[in-house]
């Protein structure tokens, strides 16, 4: 895996870009709690490009304070897509990035050659509401998100780290990844993708895990019903993040689908 730094608007956004693999170009959008190089991404680089951005005011990611809403985010991301010289390219996010990836490709439906969400935001229904993860603690996260309290991420999640320097590390890390989420979600996470859903002309697969209680699997649904010709389809043993509790049968569902002539 590679990290490099791309400049955008004459130095007005520097994004922190992770990639690694050949063949065809996969974009992977990460969710609030920020991006790192799991095994998930790993074996997707084995057949494909991966390029894994962090959003602004994330990670080594600047410019958080030039995006004044939601609108200014899509453009961002448009604009970052035109300096990487993708197009008819495979998009995949996860939580708030599988909100965004889905605006994305409403947006400039000829661009996205095929879409993956996984567990994505972007829809609300108040009979079964999205939880305001942003003011739970990271146990409370943990437990809503989480088919195996145990797994190590979750752990991970719920557990500080051994030493003072490395709580205080991650606290940091924490309140970046969720003030950036913060300035587009809040107060819920719905700024209208349904009214632009239909848009979208890529065939698009929609994964959820069962037993996520952060984004209820009934969004899978509501996901699928909108967006013209897509399928979902639900994991067992996972939660929130189907793509680290169940890497393996994720990564296979999500190969077929990118393999498969559309």
């Amino acid at each position: 895996m590679n990290e490099r730094t791309v400049s955008l608007r004459g130095g007005k956004f520097a994004v922190e870009l992770l990639e690694a693999g050949t063949g065809d170009d996969i974009l992977f959008l990460p969710g609030a709690w920020g991006l790192s190089w799991d095994p998930f991404l790993e074996a997707l680089s084995r057949q494909h490009h991966v390029i894994a951005p962090r959003m602004p005011g994330t990670g080594n990611s600047s410019g958080l304070q030039h995006l004044a809403d939601h609108h200014d985010l899509f453009f961002f991301y448009l604009e970052l897509l035109d300096e990487l010289g993708l197009d008819r390219l495979a998009l995949m996010g996860h939580s708030v990035g599988g909100w965004i990836a889905a605006e994305l490709a409403a947006l400039e439906p000829k661009r996205v050659a095929k879409l993956v969400l996984i567990n994505p935001l972007g829809l609300w229904n108040d009979g079964y509401p999205v939880l305001d993860f942003l003011a739970m603690a990271p146990d409370e996260i943990a437990e809503a998100a989480f088919h195996d309290l145990n797994h190590p991420a979750a752990q991970k999640m719920s557990q500080p780290p051994p030493d003072q320097e490395a709580v205080k590390l991650a606290a940091i890390e924490r309140a970046k990844n969720f003030s950036a989420a913060a300035r587009f979600l809040w107060p819920i996470p719905d700024r209208g993708l349904k009214k632009r859903i239909h848009r979208i002309q890529a065939p698009t697969l929609i994964l959820w895990g069962r037993s996520d209680r952060l984004a209820p699997v009934r969004y899978a649904d509501d996901f699928q019903r909108l967006i013209p010709g897509s399928r979902a389809e639900i994991v067992e043993g996972a939660g929130h993040m189907p793509q680290v509790e169940q890497a393996e049968a994720t990564l296979d569902r999500v190969s077929r689908f990118l393999d498969a002539a559309s």
